[in-house]
């Protein structure tokens, strides 16, 4: 380990956030990219002997928080993955979402057998935990192979004596170190969805309860709190509601269930299933409202759910292998939230997997995020970002008035880097653009060959940042280009494309040998909390805002404002959402192009709709 010296910021603020979340306060810390965030946390722990748990929008970002420990601390953490992640019998998993597959552990008999798990890891948290999941696989084998388990009729693991089965579950041994952890680490569902919570903390599948009140919380990349609560509600699909018609007819036959109930749930799940096939699901989120067919015939929903939990107690009979997905539960789910939905509505859109074709799909939306962080009041609560949502956000739209409000560069100069903006004029991804294919084409040859220049002055990799995955690879279905039909194919070998195939190991990679162009996508995976580094200096020396990444003003969002405005009695929600929304996505792209004090980089914003007073004084003048 190497002693850790705190920067100037972390020590003269250390005393002043520990004091604050002693008294219980909330805090907003903004520190740039590269400032030392992580490790600051890392810090106060260390030094005041508190707990934290330490909560990130996705498991990548625990990478950080492994690497600053390692390096200076030390410190007993635990990083919390989820069942379907941990659990060495990937047979008993018939279907990605762990939701629709609650009782997966049920009647297993690894549940209860946990394994000591090492909170000073010497390799990276994904790696660690893939290996004690391989160990927990070869245990089962050699268990088998010494007659200590078998498999029965079903395909269950049963015990065959009593002897001791070397065999463990990683997912509850984890879940049984959390209390003895100095930091547990978990992505935002675990804390803020209150049913995964109330699980977490209360020791509802037979391990110790946690005191959530014994820990200082630390949200970390803490601008995604909004968007990732909008996501919490419930969703499905039409080969959602086509897939529990078949249940229904399949296991379920008329012939033999000649009753009410039967008919009731067939007819409803047929009316559904009719305007969803019906509703003109697009890109964007569409106001759903449900027919008067279906409303007159939601009063029938416990017939789903009667069905439903027969078809669940014959699914658990059945062996492993046979087993699947239970859609009527799904279905009824999705209608019984929808019902009690007070705080949001239903959004139909079109999805688009990574294979097969798109379809359409139901979602419920919330609109007011306070409500997920009301249980925080009174408690010691630390959000931190490089980009943190303004004052008026917090105190307005989560609620939380009475705080403090740190901002790390108005204080201390140079804190993560410089970052150098101006201002390109001449260009525009305006959709009135986009319809007219002559005026858009000549629109990103421009931009590509501002981006070729750049890339050819440049000292290190340039990242280019566009609005959407239809800006950076078109629409050919409309015959609508996007700015990577223009890359010259002699540059094409050192690029690399925003995708969701794309690693971060592949890009570290590529950086570390070759000057690269490297596109995104704002809300995309690469511009989420990466680090491209080499010796702890930013491999990027040149970022392009390709384009205002505003919020799309779909129906949801403009509801979303509406209803915010009527209950926070006319407060200017469209300000703070609107455009509070672009600036941190340019903020977060920028970001990755200082990962130190010493990094220097030139941001170029390439549309037209910068060069106004807002853009200048939030980017150019701050």
């Amino acid at each position: 380990m190497e002693p850790f010296h705190p920067r100037e910021w972390q020590g003269h603020l250390f005393g002043t956030v520990e004091k604050n979340l002693e008294d219980r306060n909330v805090i907003a810390l903004e520190a740039p990219t590269g400032s030392g965030k992580t490790s600051f946390i890392l810090y106060l722990s260390f030094m005041s002997g508190k707990k934290l748990i330490y909560v990130t929008r996705t498991h990548n970002e625990f990478t950080r928080l492994y690497e600053d420990n390692i390096k200076y601390f030390d410190l007993p953490v635990i990083y919390l993955y989820g069942k379907s992640t941990l659990c060495p019998l990937k047979e008993r998993w018939y279907d990605s979402d762990e939701e629709s597959q609650k009782n997966v552990c049920k009647g297993c008999i690894l549940k209860d057998k946990i394994m000591d798990i090492d909170m000073h890891i010497k390799m990276p948290p994904d790696d660690y935990y893939n290996k004690i999941i391989s160990l927990s696989i070869e245990n089962i084998r050699n268990d088998i192979n010494n007659n200590l388990i078998k498999r029965d009729s079903k395909g269950n693991l049963i015990q065959t004596g009593n002897g001791n089965i070397t065999a463990y579950c990683p997912y509850y041994s984890v879940r049984s170190s959390m209390k003895n952890a100095t930091v547990v680490a978990m992505t935002y569902n675990y804390l803020l969805n209150p049913s995964i919570r109330f699980n977490i903390f209360h020791g509802t599948e037979g391990e110790e309860s946690m005191d959530i009140n014994d820990y200082y919380i630390i949200f970390d990349e803490a601008h995604n709190i909004d968007s990732v609560i909008e996501n919490f509600g419930r969703s499905i699909s039409e080969k959602t509601v086509n897939g529990s018609i078949n249940e229904l007819v399949d296991t379920f036959p008329l012939e033999e269930y000649k009753c009410h109930e039967r008919i009731g749930a067939n007819l409803l799940l047929e009316k559904l299933e009719k305007d969803i096939e019906g509703t003109k699901s697009g890109d964007d989120l569409k106001l759903f409202r449900f027919s008067d067919d279906v409303k007159s015939r939601l009063g029938d929903i416990n017939y789903i759910q009667i069905f439903s939990e027969k078809f669940q107690a014959i699914n658990d009979n059945r062996p492993i292998k046979e087993r699947r997905r239970n859609y009527l539960e799904t279905v009824y789910n999705f209608l019984y939230d929808a019902q009690r939905l007070e705080n949001g509505d239903i959004y139909s859109q079109k999805f688009y997997p990574e294979r097969g074709d798109p379809y359409k799909r139901l979602r419920i939306m919330y609109y007011n995020t306070s409500e997920y962080l009301k249980f925080l009041k009174n408690k010691p609560v630390l959000f931190m970002s490089g980009t943190m949502p303004s004052a008026d956000h917090i105190s307005k739209i989560w609620n939380f008035e009475n705080m403090l409000y740190i901002r790390v560069n108005d204080i201390f100069y140079n804190t993560g880097g410089v970052k150098k903006y101006s201002i390109v004029k001449g260009f525009s991804t305006l959709g009135r653009y986009r319809d007219n294919t002559e005026i858009w084409s000549d629109i990103l040859k421009k931009y590509m060959e501002f981006i070729i220049k750049t890339y050819s002055n440049s000292i290190n990799s340039v990242l280019v940042a566009v609005p959407s995955y239809k800006i950076l690879y078109g629409d050919h279905d409309k015959r609508i280009p996007g700015i990577a039909d223009y890359l010259p194919d002699e540059l094409r070998p050192f690029s690399v494309f925003e995708n969701k195939k794309l690693t971060y190991s592949l890009i570290i990679k590529k950086a570390l040998s070759d000057k690269l162009i490297i596109f995104s996508v704002h809300g995309g995976r690469l511009l989420e909390g990466i680090q491209i580094t080499k010796n702890n200096r930013s491999l990027i020396s040149d970022v392009i805002i390709a384009g205002l990444p505003l919020m799309p003003l779909d129906d949801y969002r403009k509801n979303k404002i509406k209803y915010l405005e009527k209950t926070l009695s006319g407060e200017n929600i469209y300000s703070i959402l609107y455009y509070e929304y672009a600036l941190i996505k340019i903020k977060q792209a920028a970001g990755r192009s200082t990962r130190s004090p010493d990094d220097m980089a030139n941001i170029y914003l390439c549309d037209d709709r910068f060069d106004s007073k807002y853009w200048r004084d939030n980017l150019l003048n701050n």
